[in-house]
């Protein structure tokens, strides 16, 4: 290895070579990576949606759910089955394991489809399954297609001339505007315009998908009374045969001919409401025939009626457009917002565009703040470097950064990465390690400088003899951070880039100081730098200052070292006992804090992003008006907060910090109203960028809350800020039941509500299943059956009037459009027409509904939820963080709560879910695979001091920095996270560094012959400044992040918490505990030349 250094010394060109190679491809790389906020990572989640219109979920559940579980639960790979049944679809969800890759993917697919292929049946009416493996998308920004409201559409001027769009046109030939017609009409148009915008959007660039969202499908309604069916001798069943006969396209083979050959085709199909109205139905004695229009209306609208999707009180669809893994999700979002500042302007009198939910502010507002303390943490480490080392050989340490930096990059544009939060967060964790290696080889080449040595041979002898101890502490640092990459849990996605990026920028770290650094150092002068001394000429009296402080700071550390540390040192050989027991105390104490809840421990804090929400949710089977008033009730206490903003000045935007507000009634493909029913709404509100105000979005929902009050009625009332990546909700209780045991469920549902009650910091608690509809469970009577009446007839009859009786499906487009004959909308809504239903026997006699059949009137579940086969309610709730946390709660529970819980309700199986599962998957993996970590540390550092005991010294070192680390996060009032870890796990590599190198010198001291008091006292000194360079050189580059207060690096300041404050005591515990246990373990087993000697 001699040899590759001095060839390095004697090639010093080539060295240069690769150095600007190195620079230049890596800033290109950089140029090109991809931004996002979290890397990117698949999620294969497999799904079976089976339709079955007009069923209930039980029905769905015994008929669809079951069959599809049983046939597909012995598939390999899968981690976890969900089943999900709601009225009129079942859905089985298979979520594969974390390591699945593609190819898995497929067999799991291929496998599914086949055994779902081999069962037997489905119910009759139920759809064919829809077998599909979801994409990883990822929302980039949505653009609201707005268009007038009723209001705005009643005083228009001009009615005539606007067409069927605000009005219809009476018997006698004059204009009326009906209000009912002219929404219908205007939603239809806005449809249209929104399918357009989507076009457009698709034809940018930089687009690869987008999707409208929160839109019901197009179907057309053939409305006909039972008056005018029992009048013509009708049934729906019978009209549905007629429009089905007349309403076709039919080939009708090939003509040919001598010259050619002519396709003949059977051509009278119609796809739109005004064609439809036109089949004839009835002909009359008199020659005369009746179309579908004159004996019925026809509704060419959409499938969900009364759902209501506003932006900013104006009807709007939203289109989504998202990114996949090959987009730049900031580029994305930057085309799309210029595409709708441009395009507002075509849109027809009335519309308009708004970009919403554009999650590219957030991602930049982060990248950029973490690039700018990135920087200064830069120019701080070069600052200190040049306050401990020569001018010169600072800039050549220095140098080492951007190379490890800009190598790694090359390695992640290669390796298909993004820069996202968690590559920038290893940049800033290796901002001060990936120097420290080039520290301790720049300073022992100075030293041997100082010894006498010409450069080229200091250089070769410098870096050789730390070159055993660089390699060794570089490995142990990779290794340290090995366990994150083998994390368990949905968390592990999000951060298995940040070893591989750090490892990246350590490895080339290690060669650069190691060939490239010794090379600069090989000569007295440079003529790189020369140039540099002219270019930066004006900076030159900051130099002369730096080099003025470097003297003074170099005497400083003299005194220093010979009347402070020597002293402290001696002292602490003579009294080991006494140094060890307090160590050991302080790092009990530090362990009692965590585990007493004091410094609570959250798997990821709460980010930011500007979006909060509310799902209000009524009893299935509310009308919509009910639903309709509480959302807007809510929209009226935002703008109220809103207004409060303004005048108590908690934003400097001038229109206070709402942005947008979307509000939904009973839509559907949305986060907010996700249901389709009426019972349920939604607001989201979009607020502007966190650092444009002074509360955060936990706080604007708190005052939400207070504002809009109680909802009498409602079965919940969830509001919610912002989420938190991976991980859900601060507590979800999820309970499992299967056969007898299932009775049990609701009542232990309620036991779970009622604790969590008590706790005056938690607040939205709610269940995933409520009681549904009121179900009439019809059957047949006994002297109907006589008459030839069966329950298929009553059944069929029914499901016709109400639900309707398909006729076809018609292609418009991409879209098809179902087309079904049915009662009128305002006859399905009484119970009056129910009961006049006529019901044909075999005898075709028609009978009034009530006269033959028995109701039943029951109530189920508005949805069933099934985990593994068995059914499963989950019972979830939030936290008041700046009251208390999930932590302390879910601890109370399981002491206190779930050991009676279980007695009480034997039958019922209780699983954590939400936060709890994710962190105990996480932490428990970080266990397992730090002990793992430590047995390959051992090893590595066993072969380099041949040495079992001083493995162990080094190593018992590491968890005295934790002590420093929980008191810094004391200090700075902050929890301990997930990104507090990965702090600790850098301050352990960092300690390690530090222990390696003055266990070595020591051992060198050793060696030469010295006492082995004086030769711990002499490696000491001689390493005392490259331990408090390194110490203080990542101090210097956390400091940037330590001390930003804004809230944009609320995700940050955990790690940068961890690395600074458990720096500042490792510092003191590598100098001053190092050589103590060393001392200690002597005393065991002496060092080889000690030994030899005794």
């Amino acid at each position: 290895m001699k040899s590759l250094i001095a060839w390095s010394v004697k090639n010093w060109q080539a060295m240069n070579v690769i150095m600007v190679g190195v620079l230049l491809l890596g800033v290109f790389s950089l140029s090109q990576l991809r931004r996002d906020f979290w890397p990117d990572f698949e999620l294969y989640v497999l799904s079976v949606s089976v339709e079955y219109p007009g069923a209930s979920p039980d029905e769905i559940e015994e008929g669809i759910l079951e069959k599809i579980e049983e046939s597909i639960r012995t598939v390999d790979g899968v981690e976890e089955m969900t089943s999900l049944a709601r009225e009129g679809m079942g859905t089985v969800t298979l979520e594969l394991d974390p390591d699945a890759n593609q190819a898995d993917a497929q067999r799991v697919l291929t496998e599914v489809t086949t055994l779902i292929g081999q069962i037997p049946s489905f119910p009759e009416l139920a759809e064919k399954p829809d077998i599909r493996m979801n994409t990883n998308f990822v929302t980039a920004i949505r653009v609201a297609v707005m268009g007038p409201t009723v209001a705005e559409l009643s005083n228009l001027v001009d009615r005539q001339s606007s067409g069927s769009l605000l009005g219809v046109d009476d018997s006698n030939g004059d204009f009326r505007y009906d209000e009912e017609e002219a929404k219908a009409e205007a939603a239809l148009a806005l449809r249209r315009v929104a399918e357009q915008i989507r076009e457009e959007i698709l034809a940018l660039p930089s687009v690869s998908v987008a999707d409208l969202v929160g839109t019901p499908d197009y179907q057309i309604d053939i409305e006909i009374p039972e008056d005018t069916l029992r009048k013509y001798n009708l049934s729906l069943q019978s009209v549905a045969e007629i429009v089905r006969a007349n309403n076709v396209e039919l080939p009708g083979g090939t003509l040919r001919g001598r010259s050619q050959e002519v396709l003949l085709r059977g051509s009278d199909k119609s796809t739109v409401g005004a064609g439809i109205e036109e089949i004839p139905l009835v002909s009359q004695p008199g020659g005369a025939v009746l179309t579908v229009g004159d004996l019925g209306r026809v509704r060419d609208e959409f499938s969900v009626e009364g759902s209501i999707n506003e932006v900013n009180g104006h009807p709007a669809i939203l289109v989504s457009i998202e990114t996949t893994s090959a987009d730049d999700l900031i580029e994305v979002a930057e085309e799309v917002r210029q595409f709708v500042e441009e395009g507002s302007d075509a849109l027809p009198s009335g519309y308009s565009l708004m970009a919403i939910r554009d999650r590219s502010t957030s991602v930049k507002n982060r990248l950029d703040l973490l690039s700018k303390n990135a920087w200064m943490g830069l120019v701080l480490v070069f600052i200190v470097l040049a306050l401990f080392l020569e001018m010169r050989l600072a800039w050549w340490v220095m140098l080492g950064i951007p190379i490890s930096l800009l190598g790694a990059c090359i390695y992640m544009h290669f390796g298909g990465h993004t820069l996202n939060m968690t590559s920038m967060f290893a940049f800033l964790i290796a901002l001060g390690i990936v120097v420290d290696d080039a520290i301790v080889v720049g300073e022992n080449i100075y030293v041997h400088r100082e010894m006498g040595k010409s450069y080229r041979q200091a250089a070769i002898d410098g870096a050789y003899e730390v070159m055993p101890s660089v390699i060794t502490a570089i490995l142990t640092t990779v290794i340290a951070f090995a366990p994150i990459m083998y994390m368990e849990g949905r968390i592990k996605r999000l951060t298995v880039v940040l070893p591989m990026c750090v490892g990246a920028m350590l490895i080339i770290s290690m060669f650069e100081s190691l060939t490239i650094l010794p090379s600069h150092l090989s000569h007295k002068r440079s003529r790189f730098l020369d140039a540099m001394t002219y270019v930066l000429f004006p900076l030159r009296p900051l130099g002369w200052l730096l080099e003025k402080a470097n003297a003074g700071m170099s005497a400083l550390l003299t005194r220093c070292i010979d009347r402070l540390y020597t002293p402290i040192l001696r002292w602490s050989l003579r009294n080991p006992a006494i140094v060890l027991s307090t160590l050991a105390a302080m790092l009990i104490l530090s362990v009692g804090v965590v585990r007493s809840g004091m410094v609570p421990f959250l798997l990821l804090p709460k980010i930011d992003f500007g979006f909060i929400t509310v799902q209000v949710t009524y009893p299935d089977g509310t009308p919509v008006d009910i639903t309709n008033a509480a959302t807007k009730r809510l929209e009226d206490a935002i703008w109220k907060v809103n207004q409060r903003s303004i005048d108590e000045k908690m934003t400097g935007d001038p229109g206070g910090f709402v942005q947008a507000v979307q509000r939904t009634v009973g839509s559907s493909g949305d986060e907010v109203g996700s249901s389709v029913a009426g019972h349920v709404g939604g607001l989201f509100i979009q607020l502007n960028d966190i650092g444009e105000r002074t509360v955060s979005s936990d706080d604007i929902v708190r005052m939400w809350r207070e504002e809009s009050g109680r909802f009498p009625g409602a079965e919940a009332v969830a509001f919610g800020a912002t989420p938190r990546g991976p991980a859900s909700l601060p507590i979800e209780m999820r309970l499992m039941a299967t056969g007898e045991n299932l009775a049990m469920l609701d009542e232990a549902i309620e036991r779970c509500k009622i604790k969590l009650g008590e706790y005056p910091y938690v607040s939205d608690i709610a269940t995933d299943t409520r009681q549904g509809k009121w179900e009439y469970r019809i059957k047949v009577r006994d002297d109907a059956k006589a008459m030839g009446v069966s329950l298929a007839d009553v059944a069929g009859t029914v499901r016709a009037s109400y639900y309707g009786e398909e006729v076809m499906r018609l292609q418009r487009g991409r879209h098809e459009v179902p087309l079904r004959v049915r009662y009128p909308r305002e006859d399905r809504n009484t119970l009056v027409s129910f009961n006049d239903i006529r019901v044909r026997g075999t005898d075709r006699m028609e009978r009034p509904l009530n006269e033959i059949v028995e109701v039943d009137v029951q109530r189920g579940y508005s949805e069933i939820s099934r985990v593994n086969q068995m059914r499963s309610i989950s019972v979830v709730a939030d936290v008041d963080e700046t009251r208390g946390n999930a932590f302390n709660v879910v601890s109370d529970l399981k002491a206190n709560f779930v050991p009676e819980f279980r007695k009480e309700f034997p039958g019922v199986q209780l699983q954590w879910g939400g936060q709890q599962e994710q962190t105990d998957e996480t932490v428990n993996s970080l266990f397992v695979g730090f002990f793992f970590v430590l047995g390959a540390m051992f090893l590595l550092l066993t072969i380099q001091f041949n040495s079992s005991w001083q493995a162990i010294l080094i190593l018992s070192i590491i968890p005295f920095g934790f002590i420093g680390a929980i008191f810094g996060h004391i200090v700075m009032d902050i929890d301990l996270t997930l990104f507090s870890i990965f702090g600790i796990v850098a301050l352990a590599g960092v300690v390690v560094n530090d222990s390696i190198v003055l266990v070595d010198f020591i051992n060198r001291r050793v060696a030469d012959g010295l006492p082995l008091h004086d030769a711990i006292i002499d490696g000491g000194r001689r390493r005392f400044r490259a331990v408090l360079l390194t110490s203080v050189t990542t101090c210097a580059g956390m400091m940037p992040i330590l001390l930003e207060r804004s809230k944009e690096a609320q995700v940050v300041s955990p790690m940068a918490t961890s690395l600074t404050f458990g720096l500042a005591l490792s510092t003191l515990v590598v100098l001053i505990l190092a050589p103590v246990m060393y001392l200690v373990i002597a005393k065991i087993s002496p060092p080889p030349s000690q030994a030899s000697s005794g």
